[in-house]
């Protein structure tokens, strides 16, 4: 049987690209967290996890036109 070998650069670029997952999500987070309270205001029976997936998702978007 064989075993796969990894290369160190491969672990450090799987870790920096987890790192930046990461910090994206939690930046959609708060992004939401601090503009929710606006937008609840303009669309009342909004709820946060609508919001909140609006915003992954516009996030998203944006990351995949680059």
């Amino acid at each position: 049987m064989r075993t796969k070998k990894y290369h160190v650069t491969d672990v450090l670029v799987a870790d920096v690209t987890q790192e930046q997952d990461a910090q994206q999500e939690i930046d959609s987070f708060l992004r939401a967290l601090r503009s929710y309270p606006d937008r609840f205001a303009r669309e009342p029976y909004l709820s946060f996890q609508q919001h909140f997936s609006s915003i992954v998702t516009a996030a998203h978007q944006s990351s995949t036109d680059k």
